[in-house]
């Protein structure tokens, strides 16, 4: 190394001690090749921008005789000394708060104008929407210091009290506020804020206008931008003017440049009728249509465009979509981007087209989907490049990785659990052969909680594709601590489980799993019964269970639509060993139906039974005392509380002894509808009935002694901290129940 030279971005030299920190090379050191400076100063540059220091960092590498000079060409920040703020009515110290910066932080003028804005958001929340916010710097070069001057002009508070609609004949002033952004003040805007006035969506919204009007086949809307009345400020009103047109239908649908298949063949794709409303989204949907049809062909480039020939005089228009083929191409290499830190074959694995087949689209999209739903990166991107000269296209696969662990702490209550702490760690995407244990796809999380009512502790790992197939691997370690079954006993569970998972299809899935677990009955009250002190004690469980589920839902949190169906037979005991030995089943099943006007109905079911067999039934039909038939309580079935029937104490609906404690049984059902209705924003009402039953002995399905309630409720989905209230009253109940309705308070989603 002959020389290090630190220079700026106009190429004066720069004080090298504030960057010999960062650099790996001294002068007049050897190094061995090449290669070993460029990837040294690819780290130094690295470094240098990671710290936060410099606003632009370069570095480069000059051959000289007998060696070579590095150049880092670098600009530095400056600590930041003083923040003053000028004018405005907010104190300075909570606007210096609000803009993020903080005495003794490196500074530059990007820091500064990102302040700047996040100041100007600030009064924006106090409904000053014309703030303006200009700021100046005066740099120390001797001590390396800056200081700042904001200066605020907050201008009057603007609040949009009316937004009007002039020429809108045929869609109604409700159904265009709907769609745009800009909201007039309501009672509940001092919660959420609604009648800001936000100029910056303007156009967005009209542009929401436009889409509503030309999708019911008003083609030649207009709308304006929209008039500001603001002669009282916090009275605003605020005026789009709409020239609704001829609302069209559909006439004759066409195709032309169709050459290498039967027009009609095609036309078939398109969803358009004669006399339908000439939506825009349904005709832009058969050019999509067209594209798909011949892209799954392995067609690479096919281009289409719907040509528009209405007429105004008689409201039909004429589609007539022209197609440029292109051509069939085949898959060369798939180059894959972004993945710093995902290992290549974790993506590869989950590629559903591979070099040298034909190029098809539809599979490319489903590629697209997988990865994005494998929840590791922000965005995916695939795109077919072509290869000169050839009918190859390489397949670039982009991708930006997103964060892919957690960690999480804090507070949770239910009317089940009662007041909850927890802690979990977890990576979504974990290796657990390298160090940091990041990206091979693995799944591991580690969670503690700990309650009034329950101490849990789970460890678990997910191999998604064990013995490089798409075979789920599955282990889980836990403690778990339960005091709210019953008043009558405590129960907690010791034990370890291993899977084995995979999917048959799109939507059905398979999973076996075997369980271990050691189960301890203990605290039994001196009041209870002899049911439940028969109970008592420590018992191991040995078992198999499978699952077979079928999903069609739109989305696993808060559904709308779909099926998710599960059935799950289960045995242990007998070769497998333990103390327990009983076989079951279940089956359960959730419809979502999506309906006018934001409304969701669902309907859901379970059928669940359990028998004892061997030993177990053998010891229970020699002890008076036993109860289910030889099932340990642990096992039995029951009913009740926020997940089943709303009205009713958790397991409180079936079998009790003599002093009213449930001790469950060996059948049961239940049933519930459900219609959540929007409110406001992200919540929902909701309306239910739930029905069901628990029956002493194995496989009675006998609905004679039921229970049931109706109810009402909200759904606040909260990012991260989604919540169901409901409150629900009893209809058909037995003599140990009061009849009186119960509130019901839970924390998470259902599934």
């Amino acid at each position: 190394i002959k020389d290090i030279r630190i220079v700026n971005q106009t190429g004066d030299s720069y004080d090298i001690s504030s960057v010999a920190a960062f650099t790996s090379f001294t002068v007049g050191e050897e190094v061995p090749d090449r290669e070993t400076i460029i990837s040294s100063i690819a780290v130094d540059v690295n470094r240098m921008r990671e710290s936060d220091r410099f606003s632009y960092v370069d570095a480069r590498m000059e051959i000289v005789d007998g060696g070579v000079v590095l150049v880092y060409t670098v600009v530095a920040k400056y600590r930041l000394r003083r923040i003053e703020i000028i004018g405005g009515r907010k104190s300075g110290e909570k606007v210096r708060t609000k803009s993020e910066l903080m005495i003794g932080q490196f500074a530059d003028d990007a820091a500064f104008e990102q302040a700047a804005v996040k100041i100007r958001e600030y009064y924006s929340d106090f409904w000053y929407p014309r703030v303006k916010v200009d700021w100046t710097s005066k740099v120390n070069e001797e001590l390396g210091t800056v200081d700042v001057t904001y200066r605020i002009d907050e201008g009057r508070k603007l609040g949009i009290k009316r937004i009007e609609f002039e020429g809108n004949d045929l869609i109604d002033d409700g159904k265009l506020k709907k769609v745009i952004q800009q909201k007039q003040k309501r009672w509940h805007s001092f919660i959420s804020g609604s009648g800001k006035y936000k100029a910056e969506v303007a156009d967005a919204d009209v542009f929401a206008i436009k889409s509503l009007y030309m999708n019911n086949g008003f083609l030649d809307v207009q709308v304006s931008e929209p008039l500001l009345d603001d002669a009282r400020p916090k009275r605003a009103e605020l005026t789009y003017t709409v020239s609704e047109g001829q609302r069209y239908r559909i006439g004759d649908v066409s195709l032309s440049g169709v050459r290498e298949y039967e027009p009609d063949q095609v036309r078939r794709v398109v969803r358009l009728r004669r006399g339908d409303i000439a939506a825009y989204a349904n005709i832009e949907s058969g050019s999509e249509s067209i594209r798909a049809y011949y892209g799954n062909r392995g067609y690479v480039r096919t281009i289409v465009r719907p040509i528009y020939n209405a007429n105004a005089d008689t409201g039909v228009v004429d589609i007539d979509y022209e197609v440029v083929e292109g051509t069939i191409g085949y898959i060369g290499s798939i180059n894959i981007s972004g993945n710093e830190r995902t290992l290549d074959k974790v993506i590869r694995r989950e590629l559903i087209m591979y070099p040298c087949e034909r190029y098809n689209r539809s599979q490319l999209k489903a590629s697209e989907n997988i990865l994005r739903n494998l929840n590791f990166f922000e965005y995916v991107i695939m795109t077919p490049v072509p290869v000169n000269g050839t009918e190859t296209y390489d397949i670039d696969v982009q991708v930006k990785e997103k964060p892919t662990g957690q960690f999480a702490a804090g507070l949770g209550f239910s009317s089940v659990d009662a007041l909850v702490s927890y802690i979990e760690l977890s990576q979504g995407n974990f290796n657990w052969k390298t160090w940091p244990p990041i990206g091979a796809g693995q799944k591991f999380k580690v969670r503690a909680q700990l309650g009034t009512e329950r101490n849990d502790v789970d460890v678990s790992f997910v191999e998604p594709w064990f013995l490089r197939r798409k075979l789920s691997f599955g282990a889980d370690l836990f403690h778990r601590e339960a005091r709210y079954f019953s008043d009558a006993y405590e129960q907690s569970t010791d034990g370890g489980r291993l899977s084995l998972g995979k999917p048959f299809s799109q939507f059905t899935r398979g999973n076996l799993a075997y369980s271990l677990e050691q189960f301890d009955v203990f605290d039994v009250a001196d009041s209870a019964s002899d049911a439940i002190k028969n109970e008592e004690g420590q018992r191991l469980k040995s078992g198999l269970d499978f699952t077979w589920s079928f999903d069609t839902r739109d989305r696993f949190f808060n559904p709308s639509r779909g099926n998710k169906t599960t059935l799950s037979p289960h045995v242990a005991g007998g070769p497998m060993g333990g103390e327990t030995d009983i076989f079951g089943a279940r089956a359960r099943t959730t419809q979502y139906w999506d309906l006018p006007g934001g409304l969701i109905f669902n309907l859901r079911g379970q059928l669940e039974a359990v028998e004892a067999y061997g030993d177990s039934k053998d010891a229970a039909q020699a002890n008076p005392a036993s109860i289910g038939d030889g099932v340990p309580i642990f096992d039995r079935l029951f009913v009740g509380g926020s997940y089943t029937l709303r009205g009713f104490e958790y397991r409180d609906v079936g079998p009790k002894d003599l002093t009213g404690t449930a001790i469950g049984g060996n059948s049961s059902a239940y049933a519930s509808a459900e219609l959540t209705f929007p409110l406001w924003s992200q919540i929902r009402g909701a309306a239910f009935y739930d029905w069901g039953f628990v029956n002493e002995n194995s496989w009675d399905f006998n609905p004679s002694a039921f229970s049931d309630n109706w109810g009402i409720g909200l759904r606040l989905n909260i990012p991260g901290f989604p919540l169901s209230l409901d409150y629900a009253w009893p209809l058909n109940y037995d003599e140990f129940q009061d009849g009186k309705g119960r509130f019901n308070f839970l924390i998470g989603h259902s599934f």
